[in-house]
């Protein structure tokens, strides 16, 4: 689907507020009520945008972000991935090219806890050989455009 610079402009605005009302919409992107309605059913019918959202994970007791490098060997990549999407603290699962085979996303509650699922809980999955973790000190950019993603399109 070819997106023009109103639908471009329809989506900026959704992504700052995806409760924006369409009166709003219509306003700054200069279209009337209906036809902004319409481009927005169309946007969504194609799967070229969803309005979801997002949990500010701070606010609901989650302030630790663990970004991690995995290593992997013996066992399918595959197979790893199943048993990483089971972890309800793991938020993104992506197989990489370079020093690592994935690099996944962990959040937790408190310190302690991020360092049970960092020595305990993500080593005992079978088929991970090392993790190099760092952690997220401050959040200067976070886009989650779709939600959560089940599996990588």
């Amino acid at each position: 689907m070819r997106l023009d610079e109103h639908d471009e402009a329809i989506i900026a605005l959704l992504r700052v507020d995806g409760r924006m009302a369409v009166r709003d919409l219509a306003r700054e992107v200069g279209l009337n009520e209906a036809t902004v309605r319409a481009r927005i059913r169309r946007l969504e019918q194609s799967q070229t945008m969803r309005v979801v959202a997002r949990l500010d994970l701070p606010s609901i007791g989650f302030p630790f972000t663990a970004l991690v490098g995995v290593r992997i060997r013996g066992r399918s990549l595959e197979d790893v991935c199943a048993d990483l999407l089971k972890l309800e603290q793991v938020l993104s699962v992506l197989s990489v090219i370079g020093r690592n085979d994935l690099e996944i996303q962990v959040i937790a509650k408190t310190m302690d806890d991020l360092d049970h699922q960092l020595t305990d809980v993500i080593p005992a999955i079978e088929g991970i050989v090392s993790l190099e973790s760092a952690l997220a000190m401050k959040v200067y950019k976070y886009i989650q455009p779709w939600g959560r993603f089940d599996e990588a399109d």
